[in-house]
């Protein structure tokens, strides 16, 4: 057992902050009448505020390599995925403010799952061994779990929940398998150990080798929601509270996505000619029935379940394409994917009150003249999911099928091509809603939560610059590549 410097648990002080900092608020809820939504939203706030801090002082500081016997990495990859994950966590919280507040449950135990499942999903960024991996996982997995189900007088929540959690479950059992095998074949559970390894371990072992790292990719692939694995997908995010639904849309993927491509690409390259293969069938299914399976949707978060599922499909090509054009454009489009989420998402919650529901089509119908900022930023939010320019959605998806020909996998980019024209009819059906339909309905819908109007113009604005001037953030996603083989 290798000694570790016990200077070195200095590097995770940001996911222990944000670990003790969920577990202050849910002590806190536990106390009398516990803490009111606003108070739990500041707390929340301040304490990812903080965390982020922290994950740039660490970095600045840190050695850029493994830490903790190589159980964890501190690299600018994993860096760039906190920041981004953290930066989700706190719209998600502005998001929940109102909602937890109407809703009557304890508000302080609903932030501190959010706070607990983020500790998962920086930790998960950071993995570099496969047990620490799968226990970041687990972590991440559980306190999302409950999060689907933490309106537990609601059925939906309930049945979100338990489909959730024995899918999940599942999953998560598939892919420890698969580890096993991996560490059965080549004595080893670091990354870069597994791939030093594995030559010589493909010939005492090659089949132990193969179903291990297929099993191992079936896990993954049901995180980020690929077909033929999504099929909890449209259920969980129906039922989940709203928030819920958009962090799971967002930091679950986007976690997710960041381990797939670890251990992809640093696991086991030596096996890229097979799992290329793999990923590619599973790329062009997942955008074909993410999109036709939307176009049947008269629910608005269930369509936007399936667009979650075709956005799976975009996002690996640039896993497919194994190549530093592939990689940057992974972090381009998942920070741009995350914004414009996450502020349709929030335009869903301001206008899900009793009087307005906001869930199917026809609730739609006549919200130009309604509230005519929220059918602005809806508008502009279903633009950028088209990949229609000048958005941040076009630049992701252009970077993402350049790298996808560049890599030889043009069929697979034609196949993206084609199921993003597609995307539009659904989309557009929410914008003829709300621009060319008539409602009997003609009170004007209130801006009730500021704060929460603010946080979709911010996503909407962002999304905009992106669009615009790309350059910033493709520097950023360029200066935080992982090494290829």
């Amino acid at each position: 057992m290798p000694q570790i410097p016990l200077q070195e648990f200095w590097y995770l002080l940001p996911e222990g902050f944000l670990l003790v900092a969920g577990m202050v608020l849910l002590i806190g809820s536990s106390v009398g009448k516990g803490v009111s939504s606003r108070s739990a939203t500041m707390f929340s706030l301040a304490a990812v505020a903080a965390t982020a801090v922290l994950v740039l002082w660490v970095a600045s500081d840190g050695p850029g390599r493994p830490i903790l016997a190589g159980m964890f990495v501190l690299d600018n990859y994993a860096v760039y995925w906190k920041i981004l994950l953290l930066g989700a966590t706190a719209l998600t919280a502005v998001l929940s403010c109102r909602f937890v507040e109407e809703s009557g449950y304890r508000a302080g135990e609903f932030f501190s799952l959010l706070l607990t499942a983020t500790t998962g999903m920086l930790l998960m960024a950071g993995g570099f061994n496969l047990l620490s991996i799968w226990i970041s996982l687990e972590l991440m997995a559980l306190s999302s779990y409950i999060l689907a189900g933490y309106f537990k007088f609601e059925t939906r929540s309930n049945e979100a929940a338990l489909k959730y959690f024995v899918l999940g479950a599942l999953s998560s059992g598939i892919l420890l398998y698969g580890m096993s095998l991996l560490y059965g074949a080549t004595g080893e559970l670091g990354l870069v150990e597994i791939a030093t390894a594995l030559p010589e371990a493909a010939k005492t072992a090659p089949t132990l080798i193969a179903i291990g790292w297929l099993m191992m990719a079936i896990g993954l692939f049901f995180k980020v929601s690929a077909v033929p694995f999504h099929v909890w997908t449209p259920d969980v995010y129906v039922g989940s509270p709203t928030p819920v639904t958009a962090f799971l849309a967002v930091g679950s993927k986007a976690a997710s996505f960041a381990v797939l491509v670890r251990i992809f690409y640093q696991a086991i390259p030596a096996l890229a000619q097979d799992w290329q293969i793999i990923t590619a069938a599973v790329a062009a299914v997942t955008m074909i029935w993410g999109n036709l399976a939307a176009l049947t949707q008269n629910n608005v978060k269930r369509m936007l379940a399936y667009s979650s599922i075709g956005h799976a499909g975009y996002i690996l090509m640039g896993v497919l394409a194994m190549s530093d054009d592939g990689l940057w454009a992974i972090l381009f489009y998942t920070a741009a994917y995350a914004l414009i989420t996450l502020g349709t998402f929030g335009t869903v919650i301001l206008l899900e009150r009793k009087e307005y529901a906001g869930e199917t089509y026809e609730d739609y119908a006549g919200l130009a003249r309604r509230a005519p900022y929220l059918a602005a930023m809806m508008l502009l939010f279903m633009l950028a999911l088209t990949g229609i320019p000048p958005t941040g959605g076009f630049f992701g998806k252009v970077y993402l099928f350049a790298a996808a020909v560049e890599a030889g996998w043009t069929w697979v980019a034609v196949v993206g091509v084609l199921t993003s024209a597609l995307s539009l009819y659904y989309y557009f059906g929410i914008v003829v809603q709300m621009y060319f339909k008539e409602s009997d309905e003609t009170t004007p819908v209130p801006l009730q939560e500021p704060v929460l109007a603010a946080a979709i113009g911010f996503c909407a604005l962002v999304t905009l610059l992106l669009g615009i001037l790309p350059g910033p953030l493709v520097d950023l996603a360029m200066s935080s590549l992982l090494p290829l083989p």
